[in-house]
């Protein structure tokens, strides 16, 4: 009783037969298979972005972002309201830790601004000045 008051969700008590452990197992899977949650939809102001469809919006307009500037704006979405470094953007989007200067970051954020502040007259993506970028949820 301990255990399940703890958070166990099941147990099996020694000796056991290695096909009742099985069993077990085959249940626990079932369960967490039948318990995923839906795909989450990613948003902040009218922005709004499936991660499973690759799919981002405007309000009513499909955005038409390439591979990166959605990785982009995926992983600023799912930091929302957390500031992220330009290496951190340059390591988690593009994969690579680079040393020295490289203005990627920069040159894709100027891309996602292009394709979603300027046409849709909002602020999404705000600049930390020597840090990097952040997108509010306001």
């Amino acid at each position: 009783v301990t255990g399940l008051d703890g958070g166990a969700d099941d147990y099996i008590t020694k000796p056991f037969a290695i096909e009742e452990l099985l069993a077990r197992i085959r249940v626990a899977l079932r369960k967490k298979r039948a318990a995923a949650p839906p795909p989450t939809i990613l948003e902040a102001g009218i922005i709004r972005l499936d991660p499973v469809r690759r799919e981002a919006w405007a309000g009513e307009h499909q955005l038409e972002l390439t591979k990166k500037e959605f990785d982009l704006l995926q992983f600023l979405l799912e930091n929302k309201n957390i500031v992220m470094k330009r290496e951190v953007l340059l390591e988690r989007v593009w994969g690579y830790d680079f040393e020295g200067e490289t203005n990627v970051v920069d040159v894709y954020v100027r891309y996602l601004r292009a394709k979603i502040e300027e046409p849709f007259g909002i602020k999404l993506i705000h600049t930390v000045r020597g840090v990097g970028y952040v997108i509010k949820d306001e």
